[in-house]
This record gives C-alpha cells, structure tokens and sequence, in this order.
C-alpha cells in the first residue's frame, strides 16, 4: 500500500440519496484528481453526481496514503470528519479534578469553514474552502484558467480582488 500523496473529502452541495460525502486519494496532483471529479471521469460517485447536476467543495486534505483512505472509510461517517457538516473535534484525556473543560484555555472551539466565491476564465463561480483556496493554486476543469476570488458590491457587481 502506498503511503504518500494526498487523502481527501468532498462535500456534495446536496445529499444525492444516501450520499453527502466522497472520501477519496490521490498520490499526485491533487488539481488534476479534483478535475477528473468535475468532469465525471472520476469515482463512480463523483460521476453520477456531476450527471444529476450536483456540486462539491473539498471541505478537508490530509497528508496520506492509501492506508489512510481506507481508514477513513472504514470508520463510516464521514460527516464526522467534515468541518462544513458543523463539526467540533473531540475532547479526549483527563482534566484535572476542578477544571471547567468548557472554560478552560485549552477549551477546543468549534471547528469553522468559511467559503470563498472564485471565478475562472470562463466565468464559472465556484465555492472553495478557504483555507485550502489560500493555501493550493486551483484551476478550472473547463477553461484550465486559474480560480481567483470575486465579491459583490451593494449593486450586485462582480469585483475580481486582487491578491
């Protein structure tokens, strides 16, 4: 089993059935996995969704091998790993007798994803998380433009910002 690359979670913009999440890996580009996704040439699931019209964000990366995939989808639950389902990571160990874990210092707050809009050359809007928007240089499947962030003014204009 390989153990480098990249293991990643998808969150559907809508449940398509049972389905909300896609755990998937890839050992290489993780730009270029995220393509075959959108285009429908990727998992089985991601190409059903993309032929029912349905979206994704990729809501959480980890630094991993195929062992780790496996994992994650043997343990079920992937909104469980999904910060955009609201999640809030665990407290586990002991606190010491008169700690309040809730107003402790080293309290765990609740995990927050903000969203960015982005926009390619093709004028396609895309949601992205923003730390991985911040973080990774995405591009569109169709137009294979690079994705930069856009805002709307009080009139409902679209400003591309510059970085």
């Amino acid at each position: 089993m390989s153990t480098g690359g990249t293991v990643y979670l998808l969150h559907f913009d809508q449940p398509y059935k049972h389905a909300r999440h896609y755990i998937g890996w890839t050992p290489g580009d993780l730009n270029r996995r995220l393509r075959q996704h959108r285009n429908g040439t990727g998992a089985r699931l991601t190409q059903v969704i993309t032929a029912a019209g349905i979206g994704f964000v990729v809501a959480r990366t980890w630094d991993g091998g195929r062992n780790l995939e496996r994992s994650l989808k043997k343990r079920g639950g992937a909104s469980r790993s999904c910060p955009l389902c609201g999640v809030t990571p665990r407290v586990t160990g002991w606190d010491p007798p008169g700690t309040n874990p809730a107003t402790s210092a080293e309290a765990v707050a609740p995990c927050t994803v903000t969203l960015v809009s982005a926009i390619c050359g093709c004028n396609r809007i895309t949601s992205i998380a923003a730390p991985l928007f911040a973080s990774a240089s995405i591009t569109c499947g169709d137009c294979h433009q690079p994705l930069v962030p856009y805002v709307h003014d009080a009139q409902e204009d679209r400003h591309v910002l510059t970085v």
